[in-house]
Parts: C-alpha cells; sequence; structure tokens
C-alpha cells in the first residue's frame, strides 16, 4: 500500500529544502527558483515562469501522468509553505500543473489595489505577429489554457515587470 500524498510530499519537500542546507526561513523565492529552474532543465520539463497580479506563476509540463504531476505540484507547494510564502491557487491538469506564490507580501498588495477594470484592459497582442499568436495558441490548448488566459497573463507580466523598473528606479 502506498502513502498518502500528504506524506510523500513532507518527505520530498523535506530532501529537497535539506540540499539546500539552510534555515528554512532563510531561503527566498529566488533561491528556489533557481534550483527548481535547473532541476527542471536537468528532468527535461518545461517550464513558463510569470510575474501576475496575484503573485509568480510557475507552469509546468512535466510530460507524465496526473498522478505524478499532483505529486511534484503539492510538493513544490510544501516547499513554498515551508518557507514561508504564500500559496493563492493552483490547478493541476493533465501532465501540466500551475500553482501561484506571493514572494513579497507588500508588493502584492499594492497590486491587489488596483480595480481588476485596469487589469482587464492589458493586452499584449497589439505586438505580437498572427504566426506567434497561433503557436501560442497551440501551446496555450496543449497545457490546458485558453489563450486568452495564457495572453492576460503574458500581459500582467509585462505591466508587473514595468512597475517593478518604475520602483527600483525611485530607490
Amino acid at each position: 500500500m502506498q502513502p498518502p500524498l500528504n506524506e510523500i510530499t513532507e518527505k520530498i519537500s523535506d530532501v529537497f529544502l535539506k540540499k539546500i542546507k539552510e534555515d528554512f526561513s532563510n531561503i527566498d523565492f529566488g533561491i528556489i527558483e533557481e534550483r527548481l529552474k535547473a532541476k527542471y532543465m536537468q528532468d527535461g520539463h518545461s517550464v513558463m515562469i510569470l510575474d501576475g497580479r496575484k503573485g509568480i506563476r510557475i507552469i509546468v509540463d512535466h510530460g507524465i501522468d496526473e498522478q505524478h504531476s499532483e505529486i511534484n505540484c503539492k510538493t513544490e507547494i510544501r516547499i513554498f509553505e515551508k518557507c514561508g510564502m504564500k500559496i493563492t491557487e493552483h490547478t493541476i491538469r493533465k501532465k501540466v500543473y500551475s500553482y501561484v506564490i506571493q514572494p513579497e507580501k507588500e508588493f502584492y498588495q499594492k497590486l491587489e489595489k488596483i480595480p481588476d477594470s485596469e487589469w482587464a484592459e492589458l493586452s499584449v497582442t497589439r505586438t505580437i505577429s498572427q504566426d506567434i499568436l497561433e503557436e501560442i495558441k497551440k501551446t496555450a490548448t496543449n497545457i490546458g489554457f485558453t489563450l486568452e488566459e495564457i495572453l492576460q497573463l503574458m500581459a500582467e507580466n509585462a505591466y508587473v515587470t514595468e512597475l517593478r523598473s518604475k520602483m527600483n528606479q525611485e530607490l
């Protein structure tokens, strides 16, 4: 009999964090992101990390079955939670999972004050050629998202990147 999912994710997340060899409270998003990117590349997974209005969305295509994706997703969520970061949502689809984390609470609290209507007006389609748009649509469909969802996330990412740039210039 297999151990319950929570037990599996608990053990795997502990192993991952112990390899970093720091007190979990000292491990920030950047450290985990670099370690996970290295792991994804090593394991041959596709990953997209985009900064959106609710936090940083990580979308990973493991190319394996739904059960393994669920274990991987929930393990990584535990890793971030153990380091004190908040997971605002997660979705598990066939072979693909995505989750949103908030590594900088203060920054995302400011973003939450921006009205929904302002976010809805964001658009990136004017800067994307039709050929590329078709490729994005195919990819979105393959990973269980609509074209509109991916374009909205890309627009949010561009906007948040611009906000961060302005904030850094003001410092």
